[in-house]
């Protein structure tokens, strides 16, 4: 059942789906200034290429790009997904605190690493949304079959 309610529940995960995606790229564009022996030297707190503190970096950058893609495909199957209310509110909200803050932990924890210890509440968050989602998917896939028999 699609409403008006729920389409301005779900247009909030669109918008922070393309917003991330767009700090993706921005997050790209600085990585890029000092990667590959490029115009500007990394930051003495990321180290070598292959220290902790780099990699962090990078995952947080993949990140904004990945969980938005997510959080848009979210958005837009919503109407296909057999949920009740609560539980459209609960994945829609859960999806976007991860989107938001599982790369800025992954970010900041590139510059103080006792922040990775955080990590686990964002992930969980997109977690819970997305098996909502599944079994959202799974309720209207029986539903379908029902209808077809």
């Amino acid at each position: 059942m699609q409403n008006r309610v729920h389409s301005k529940v779900w247009s909030k995960n669109r918008l922070v789906g393309w917003a991330s995606m767009a700090v993706g790229a921005a997050t790209g564009l600085i990585l890029g200034l000092w990667s590959f022996a490029g115009p500007v030297p990394v930051p003495a707190v990321l180290g070598e290429y292959g220290d902790l503190s780099r990699r962090l970096a990078r995952l947080g950058h993949i990140a904004f790009f990945g969980l938005g893609i997510i959080n848009v495909l979210l958005a837009r199957e919503y109407p296909n997904l057999r949920l009740s209310d609560r539980a459209q509110a609960v994945a829609s909200w859960a999806m976007n605190i991860g989107n938001v803050f599982l790369p800025l932990t992954l970010l900041a924890s590139a510059f103080f690493h006792p922040l990775k210890y955080t990590m686990p509440i964002p992930a969980l968050a997109v977690f819970v949304a997305l098996v909502i989602a599944a079994c959202g998917s799974l309720q209207s896939m029986r539903r379908q079959n029902e209808n077809n028999s």
